[in-house]
């Protein structure tokens, strides 16, 4: 299916019944990444997955800016109707879950968002040689939004009041500590660890987080 919205259509697959699940990828992924996850959730919840503009079966380039994909997503939930709803975001589709519930702090019922850094000292130093790569040499343009824009002040993440887990792995290029950093910040957050998981490992069409899911958002 798609929805057009901001002058760009964005296809998005629904499956199952109950109350409303969105799912966000991260960036350099599109839904597909959630293929495992999409059908075991749906026998509890109507599973929402969007690809972001410039990313799997959706129109335009990818977003030159997070606020872009943020005021997408946005305009998405409202014109489906999906406001109250649970929300898992992965990497940038993470971030971009925090922003919006960070600026309408009722948008979702919970929230868990996996593999999300809120400033340059969350990541690891080779993590930047290969993003940096990407950005200069590919000119990627999700490697140069995640390492210019991936920002969240304290005040900002402060005013994320709903239920949120932080999920890293133990093995990511995220720093677990700066996950537990920033979960402290909110008033419902709290950190989990994914013992000897990588970045994409736990996450990336794997089920290692279904009964995660299933369990906070039921």
């Amino acid at each position: 299916m798609k929805e057009k919205v901001n002058g760009v259509e964005l296809y998005y697959h629904k499956l199952g019944k109950g109350e409303p699940l969105l799912l966000l990828h991260g960036h350099h992924l599109d839904g597909g990444m959630f293929d495992k996850l999409i059908s075991p959730l749906s026998l509890y919840y109507t599973v929402y997955v969007v690809d972001m503009r410039g990313h799997g079966l959706s129109e335009g380039e990818s977003a030159e800016h997070y606020q872009t994909e943020v005021e997408d997503i946005y305009t998405f939930i409202k014109q489906l109707h999906l406001e109250g709803c649970y929300c898992f975001g992965f990497d940038a589709g993470g971030l971009v879950a925090m922003m919006l519930a960070s600026k309408y702090q009722h948008l979702f019922k919970k929230m868990i968002v996996a593999g999300v850094f809120v400033n340059g000292a969350g990541i690891r130093p080779y993590h930047y040689l290969t993003e940096g790569f990407h950005r200069f040499f590919k000119l990627d343009r999700d490697s140069r939004v995640e390492l210019t824009e991936s920002f969240m002040s304290e005040d900002s993440i402060k005013r994320i009041v709903i239920p949120t887990l932080c999920v890293v792995g133990e093995k990511d290029w995220v720093k677990v500590e700066h996950v537990r950093w920033y979960s402290q910040f909110m008033e419902n957050g709290r950190l989990i660890l994914m013992p000897r998981q990588t970045h994409d490992s736990y996450a990336v069409k794997s089920l290692k987080l279904l009964d995660l899911i299933k369990d906070f958002c039921k």
